[in-house]
């Protein structure tokens, strides 16, 4: 099948979470979330183990892990489509508003696992999706351009409510504070805090009215072009307009905690692992808890009660340090299987992580193939972000974005030479690119070759 068909058959109807692969073929991806109700960040051994067999056996065998608790599957025949659906189903597991324009995943912190945690950030994330899910009235073409909703149990946000479109952060004294227009993309917006000391009952009218307004809108660039159209205190008038017209949310119950002794994290290679790997990871967490953590990091985390032995490459850490993931490279899939991407993120995600392991390096670091930015290359401590300029494929470079801001952009490099740029970087103190330090680091990267400064 041509391409360009395959384009028109299935990019309206992407929030099925069915996609298009690249190339004149009749191969689909298939990006996969927790089917209605589940915990989005919870994903039992069985689940894992159905998925390697599905992927061995009309994929290409590998698995791919997002930074929003989906999991993708690639060069599947649109022939065994139906099949795969099927077995999808038997596992619990549902493509549906994992794409497109839908209400993504309301993405939760894992805290049942993280001592830090204020609040029941997973109960409150099912709470809150449950007016969305499987919702025509949320889904294309209701709905002009997704949404993406997230719930940090402490201030600490490892759920990154500054690229949300609301990200919701509980505080120390009971209450929340929720982040409003954040997103990344061609024109990357910093959240901003519209509703300080909110009680729980409110977070789901919060979450109501930023769809309501994006649909009434008709904006199909986002909800951020919302907020820029409006300024912050009439968007928040506007919002509360549609809250006041919402039922509170009623109480949620508390998940249960899991005394974990140590957590293993498993990186993956631009987000994929083999299907063996998979698989191991699988019989590893059924020994244990019986099953996996799917966050926003591309990374596999299973908690443990009894000592690891494996030969899979894994990091130990102590749930007190949930979220300060060090040396981590996360990544888009690039243009192995995605259109628009201009680059092979898989590549250079493992070249990164070649060098940080030889200079021991903290950074973590972000990369996206294409202006689209899903490898979210602006929240990075270092980002890179391809894009084109005069026939050849660049990365601009970003410094210092975390959890609550985005970086800031220092210059660009051709594409090829990031490998240099990651080794000047990895040997600047981490503070100073943290903390932004631009003259430093430009002076610095003055010396890769075809490095320009931005003029921002």
């Amino acid at each position: 099948m041509r391409f360009a068909d395959k384009y028109k058959s299935y990019y309206p109807i992407r929030y099925k979470g069915i996609y298009t692969s690249r190339g004149d073929n009749d191969l689909v991806s298939v990006r996969i979330r927790q089917a209605e109700g589940n915990d989005p960040s919870k994903w039992t051994h069985d689940q894992l183990k159905g998925l390697c067999e599905i992927s061995e056996e009309y994929g290409n065998s590998k698995v791919h892990f997002t930074t929003r608790g989906d999991v993708e599957l690639y060069g599947i025949h649109e022939g065994k489509l139906n099949d795969v659906l099927k077995k999808l189903e038997s596992l619990g597991l549902d493509p549906r508003d994992s794409c497109g324009a839908s209400v993504r995943n309301v993405m939760p912190c894992p805290s049942y696992l993280c001592p830090l945690a204020m609040v029941d950030a997973v109960s409150i994330s099912r709470r809150i999706s449950r007016r969305f899910r499987h919702n025509p009235d949320y889904e294309y073409p209701s709905l002009p351009k997704r949404v993406k909703i997230t719930v940090s149990a402490c201030r600490k946000g490892c759920a990154t409510p500054g690229i949300m479109d609301v990200g919701i952060v509980a505080r120390d004294d009971g209450k929340f504070d929720v982040y409003v227009g954040g997103g990344v993309g061609d024109h990357a917006f910093q959240s901003v805090m519209l509703f300080q000391g909110v009680e729980e009952d409110r977070l789901e009218g919060i979450a109501i009215s930023v769809a309501e307004l994006l649909k009434r809108e008709k904006e199909k660039r986002g909800f951020k072009w919302v907020l820029n159209k409006y300024g912050i205190e009439k968007t928040k008038l506007l919002l509360e307009e549609i809250i006041s017209n919402v039922s509170p949310m009623s109480p949620t119950r508390g998940e249960d905690r899991i005394n974990a002794k140590m957590i293993a994290r498993f990186p993956t290679r631009g987000g994929w692992l083999n299907s063996s790997e998979v698989m191991e990871i699988a019989k590893i967490a059924e020994d244990n808890y019986g099953f996996v953590v799917l966050f926003n990091k591309q990374v596999v985390e299973v908690p443990l009660k009894k000592e690891l032995r494996t030969t899979l490459n894994y990091q130990l850490i102590d749930p007190f340090d949930y979220g300060d993931l060090k040396g981590d490279v996360e990544s888009c899939i690039g243009n192995d299987f995605c259109p628009p991407a201009i680059v092979s993120t898989n590549n250079v995600a493992e070249g990164i992580q070649k060098i940080l392991r030889e200079t021991k390096s903290g950074l973590n670091v972000k990369v996206s193939g294409c202006s689209h930015s899903c490898g979210r290359h602006q929240i990075g401590e270092v980002g890179l972000g391809a894009s084109m300029r005069e026939g050849r494929p660049k990365f601009k470079i970003y410094i210092g974005g975390d959890n609550y801001k985005l970086g800031k952009l220092v210059g660009e490099v051709d594409a090829d030479r990031y490998d240099e740029v990651i080794r000047v970087l990895s040997s600047i103190d981490e503070d100073k690119i943290r903390k932004s330090k631009v003259d430093e680091i430009e002076s610095l990267l003055s010396k890769v070759p075809s490095f320009v400064k931005s003029e921002d």
